[in-house]
């Protein structure tokens, strides 16, 4: 034994020998293969000729022209910069970089320090595809779309110039792990900036074409925020805007110091372009010619100390949509720097052209800065001017000079442009004499003392047109909100409704609360299919394409009657111009809107209802056909009963998995209290009850670990949503281990009796009686659903699979007892296999929910996603369905009562109730005898 040991721990030496020999050699290989031979990764052999390498000193440098945190812009590193790789789905190409300073330490040399830094390239959108490697695309290796990497190098003071290397790694499209080298070279890195100053540079491979880790020239490109001199607006806008249109400054609001510019445009703000006046087909009406641009965004980059300047980035685009991480594009784009004239309550704008940003990035530059802008704030809004943002853009160039562009004005509107809040905003009704005549007063009706109505002030009569229907059936959809309720000044925009104990006065039909009549204003946007617009709507040479959609935006002014619902607006809508952009000045006035709003006590179900319809002649070419719409009702009061409904039903759902962890408590003693039941428990029936809990369990496990930033606190009393979704999953597992160990219990009896092979051809044929059936049933259930879904696109398909699937899943559950039930008739057994607090207690708690659903169907407002006690996805409800699961439900219960009382097979006729298993498989004469638990 002796030598056996010796033998065996010199054994043990040696491999331990060995495998930290071969960890010392793999650590070697690993890093060569992450940073390259020495040579690869020599400063001075890939920068010395830009800024030489010095001995770095411990002082910590504190000044840099990099903020801590600069962002700015990439592009190249595809194989074709101009055709990037496709993505599976439309979105807003995002090429953003952001470049951290760690730190900065002094060198030997004179004026250049050592910097330490990370670049990170950063995407919008997850596993965008951004950089090519070799033959394949680099994906960043993080869920949220970034490559950084880390640098290291030396910055000249005096020649503005920054060269470091650096390594990353990522993931190609096969999933192969790339280590990426790269030496990034930076120009114009001044301790001083102006509009002028562009931070352009390079980062290039260090490793050869053919090697797959090798990817193409970046070209980048930042706007340096530290040191900025507002050089431009001190110089020329000394005295207010020059060029800009003369505006009264009462007409505008004013800016308090709490409330500045900055705060106002902060993050980026999107206008429509109303190309009118002088702007024809002839002539380009915008910096860069022709076609470019119906909208602009002002992105701001960067704001003065005394929160009085900024600096902008003016975008021109076609398209409204502009995520938060989006990146412009720089061809037609401006760089601009503004200034607070507080005279005369506006901003003023002058911008620059960046020029060959087209090429590369690193050759653009700024010149050309003739471009001006001005923007303010109105002080009075109207049915024909509801923008709480306008400005315009002008050329300070001759008009027949090259590069000149006539004056156009920009807007925010309900879908572009952020939701500014002011003080001092207010709304005068112009069309109120209109109104009068097409609104008259009706006779009052006898209304029920019972129906109440929203109040005006109470913020319920905003809604979304989910249906609009013209002549030829359902065309789309829209939005509907109120802008203005009454005309008080020290109103908020963008919903202008002061607290209710204002008293709203204006001209024309007067505002009286006690009387049930109330001054109102509305925006409304709706989007229509192309192809089904008349005339009068289709008033630009619009495609007949089904899947192109149009906007039609209205504003409205009228009377709300709180006796009755009832909303009746003059409407404007706003034409297109030739070039398909919204126009101020041309609108069509000539509508009437009415809408009915449901009691506040009504069925939660109730809709809104409206119409569109043009008071024009038929023959006029603006006509249109009337338009009805409709839209579900979601009063603040039915919300807040429905928060309340979700916190009692999550309450409901932890007390109903507590008690299926009695019942089958109660089982599992029942079993071990009387031994010889246990092999009497059909199998199938708790294998499809621990299923019933293991498979929520198994969907939602990452819920317990994962927050969603989406739902993680419901809007109520601090209360958080997904603190209870871990209890109720906690409850569910707990349930799931004990039917587990009741499935064991039962399994071990089965395998322990001398009278198993009888039970398990019992069970057996169990089996071929319930597969058939539930096979069957899914069948009918899917082949349904795909009736219900002509259209079978992949996004039914999956409806179609998993969505049946989980509801088919929930009744096979509430008909838990039938494999019970069937294999009691093949067994003819007697015995009280099942506890009745386990049968009747588990069919209360699959049955109670169905019960609660048809109270809820008829007490509570129905909001999409928000079921969680009685899931709509997770079983079969509706009111047939409730009643048939109940009555179904009860049935089992009372047949498995008779069965442990009567037999198995009691309510067939008695021919059939001798048992017929021991005929077609003879067993030993031991197993003949009947098994009997006298009770």
């Amino acid at each position: 034994m002796a030598v056996d040991c010796s033998i065996f721990c010199r054994t043990k030496l040696c491999f331990i020998n060995a495998f930290f020999f071969l960890f010392i050699i793999s650590s070697f290989t690993c890093l060569h293969v992450v940073f390259g031979t020495a040579n690869e990764f020599d400063y001075g052999l890939h920068c010395n000729s830009i800024v030489h390498e010095s001995k770095p000193a411990d002082e910590e440098f504190n000044i840099m022209p990099f903020s801590r945190r600069q962002y700015g812009y990439f592009s190249g590193g595809d194989k074709d910069p101009n055709n990037p790789p496709s993505r599976s789905y439309s979105a807003p190409k995002s090429k953003r970089l952001l470049f951290e300073t760690h730190h900065v330490f002094t060198a030997e040399a004179d004026d250049v320090f050592m910097v330490e830094g990370n670049l990170i390239f950063q995407t919008s959108f997850y596993y965008e595809r951004s950089i090519s490697s070799g033959s394949s695309y680099v994906i960043s290796s993080s869920d949220r779309g970034t490559l950084d990497f880390d640098f290291r190098g030396f910055w000249s003071r005096t020649t503005g110039k920054l060269c470091m290397v650096g390594s990353s790694h990522a993931y190609s499209k096969e999933g192969k792990l790339l280590h990426l080298a790269a030496v990034l070279k930076i120009n114009n890195l001044q301790t001083s900036s102006n509009i002028s100053t562009l931070v352009t540079g390079t980062m290039d491979s260090l490793s050869s074409a053919n090697d797959p880790n090798h990817f193409e020239e970046i070209s980048l490109l930042m706007f340096p925020r530290v040191n900025y001199a507002y050089t431009m607006i001190s110089n020329q806008f000394s005295e207010g805007c020059p060029g800009g249109i003369d505006v009264q400054p009462m007409s505008s609001l004013r800016l308090s110091q709490t409330r500045t510019i900055c705060d106002m445009l902060g993050g980026s703000n999107a206008f429509k372009l109303e190309y009118t006046g002088s702007c024809n087909f002839s002539k380009s009406c915008n910096p860069f010619g022709d076609g470019i641009g119906s909208v602009v965004s002002l992105r701001m980059i960067q704001c003065s100390n005394d929160r009085q300047s900024l600096r902008l980035l003016i975008e021109f685009r076609n398209d409204s949509y502009q995520g938060y991480y989006s990146s412009p594009n720089l061809n037609t784009s401006l760089i601009g720097e503004g200034s607070w004239d507080a005279k005369s309550n506006r901003l003023c704008i002058i911008a620059c052209r960046i020029y060959d940003a087209w090429s590369s990035l690193e050759k653009s530059h700024v010149g050309d800065c003739t471009t001006r802008l001005s923007l303010r704030f109105p002080a009075i809004l109207s049915i024909r001017n509801t923008s709480t943002i306008v400005g315009e853009i002008w050329s300070e160039k001759p008009r027949y000079e090259g590069g000149f562009f006539d004056r156009v004005e920009f807007r925010n509107t309900g879908r572009y442009g952020g939701r500014i809040q002011l003080q001092g905003l207010k709304y005068v009704y112009t069309e109120m004499a209109e109104v009068k005549k097409s609104c008259p007063k009706k006779n009052p009706k006898t209304k029920s003392s019972r129906e109440h109505y929203p109040d005006g002030y109470s913020g319920n009569l905003g809604f979304r047109m989910s249906i609009i229907k013209g002549s030829k059936g359902r065309i789309g959809w829209g939005s509907s909100d109120p802008l203005a309720v009454g005309d008080q000044q020290d109103q908020r925009f963008p919903s202008l409704i002061p607290s209710s104990s204002s008293k709203p006065k204006s001209s024309g039909v007067e505002s009286n609360s006690s009387s049930g009549l109330l001054n109102i204003s509305y925006k409304m946007s709706i989007m229509l299919r192309s192809s089904e617009l008349d005339g009068g709507l289709n008033t630009v040479n619009e495609s007949s394409n089904e899947y192109l959609k149009t906007e039609i935006r209205i504003s409205a002014e009228g009377v709300y009657d709180i006796a009755t619902g009832s909303l009746c607006m003059v409407g404007c809508r706003h034409l297109r111009s030739g070039d398909k952009t919204f126009s101020s000045h041309s609108m069509d006035c000539k509508i009437l809107v009415k809408i009915n709003f449901p009691p506040l006590n009504s069925d939660r179900r109730s809709t809104i209802k409206g119409s569109i319809e043009s008071t024009r002649e038929e023959i006029d070419p603006l006509s249109f056909k009337p338009l009805q719409f409709s839209g579900r009702a979601y009063y603040r009061s039915w919300v807040t009963e429905s928060i309340w409904r979700m916190d009692f039903e999550m309450d409901m759902l932890v007390i109903s998995n507590s008690l299926a962890i009695i019942f089958v408590a109660f089982q599992i003693l029942h079993v071990r209290k009387h031994r010889g039941i246990g092999p009497f428990v059909s199998l199938l029936m708790l294998v499809i009850l621990a299923l019933g809990h293991f498979i929520p369990l198994v969907l939602n496990l990452e819920a317990m670990f994962i927050q969603d930033s989406k739902r993680s606190v419901l809007i109520r009393g601090g209360r958080r949503l997904e603190m209870n979704k871990v209890i109720i999953r906690v409850v569910t597992m707990v349930a799931f281990l004990l039917q587990v160990r009741l499935l064991m219990l039962s399994w071990t009896a089965r395998c322990s009796t001398e009278k198993k092979k009888t039970l398990w051809i019992a069970e057996k044929r169990g089996l071929y009686v319930c597969v058939p059936v539930y096979v069957i049933g899914a069948i009918i259930a899917f082949s349904v659903k795909s009736r219900q879904n002509v259209h079978l696109t992949w996004y039914y398909i999956d409806e179609i699979i998993l969505g049946s699937s989980r509801a088919y899943a929930g009744l096979v559950l509430d008909a838990f007892l039938f494999p019970q039930i069937i294999f009691n008739m093949f067994q003819n057994l007697r015995e009280p296999a099942l506890s009745h607090f386990f049968y009747i207690g588990i069919t209360l708690v699959r049955l109670v929910p169905h019960g609660y659903d048809l109270y809820r169907a008829n007490n509570y407002a129905d909001i999409d996603d928000s079921y969680i006690y009685g899931d709509h996805g997770a079983d079969y409800y509706s009111t047939a369905w409730d009643f048939i699961i109940i009555v179904l439900g009860i049935f089992f219960a009372v047949i498995i009562h008779y069965q442990q009382r009567l037999g198995g097979r009691y309510f067939l006729p008695k021919r059939f109730q001798e048992s017929v298993i021991d005929e077609e498989f003879p067993v030993d004469s031991e197993e003949q005898l009947p098994l009997r638990y006298n009770t």
